[in-house]
């Protein structure tokens, strides 16, 4: 595999970042049929935080079809670190590595560093991809990063990547919807009950997302009450669109 990297390197030396954006935007609208649903409650620019469910390696590509923002970043998991093309991806579209099998610092930094340049930042709080469909329990690093760098956090909703194999086998267009929500600047941690301060966060960005999921998606988070509360709050704010199954 080395080798044949060394042999084609040469011509990946054009993989600069806006040639990427563009060239997985214009692959996803070839081969999926994807439908991004209030884009205009993103802000145009500034630093924020973008949370996503996650159910494929399909998932955060996406955003390249946004056309709203391209300033856009991402952990990448470091076990992909053995894959020539995608390590130069990697690099030449300034995604971050991620070391998940501890608490990478390093990866932190980066990621802060990245949203203190005014950039957004995109990441799954479920900390890897569901095997399920369904939304697993959140982690919390999620919330600590929107505390250090004091950004507004939204989320986005994603349904139909979970099967693209399947219906790629089947010559059909995946259908994509992703639901985006409001901003929230998130409390700040309580450091006398930091544990269950940091808890409170992390469920409620994971309810934010169960809320424009269909129910069936909802997994971990199908039975807390801040998921109906939002879904009652957001049905009366002007302009936000929920999926028709919620």
């Amino acid at each position: 595999m080395e080798s044949i990297f060394c042999l084609i390197e040469p011509i990946m030396r054009i993989f600069t970042r806006k040639f990427l954006i563009a060239f997985f935007d214009r692959l996803y609208r070839l081969l999926t049929d994807v439908r991004m649903e209030n884009l205009d409650f993103i802000p145009k620019d500034g630093p924020l935080i973008m949370a996503l469910n996650h159910m494929s390696r399909i998932d955060f590509p996406l955003f390249c079809t946004n056309g709203r923002r391209d300033d856009w970043a991402a952990f990448i998991a470091d076990s992909y670190r053995s894959w020539p093309i995608l390590r130069q991806v990697v690099k030449d579209s300034e995604m971050i590595w991620i070391d998940r099998s501890k608490a990478d610092f390093t990866a932190f930094k980066k990621a802060l560093d990245w949203l203190k340049a005014g950039n957004l930042f995109i990441l799954a709080p479920e900390g890897t991809r569901s095997r399920t469909g369904q939304l697993i329990e959140g982690k919390q690093g999620i919330v600590m990063l929107a505390q250090k760098s004091g950004v507004p956090v939204c989320t986005g909703s994603i349904t139909g990547t979970e099967d693209f194999l399947n219906d790629f086998k089947h010559f059909r267009k995946p259908k994509i919807e992703i639901y985006f929500t409001p901003p929230v600047v998130m409390d700040p941690i309580d450091m006398a009950d930091r544990e269950a301060s940091m808890q409170r966060g992390t469920d409620e960005l994971m309810c934010r997302i169960a809320s424009m999921l269909p129910e069936s998606y909802r997994g971990h988070y199908k039975s807390y009450p801040r998921v109906q509360e939002l879904i009652a709050e957001w049905k009366n704010t002007p302009g936000l669109k929920l999926p028709e199954s919620v």
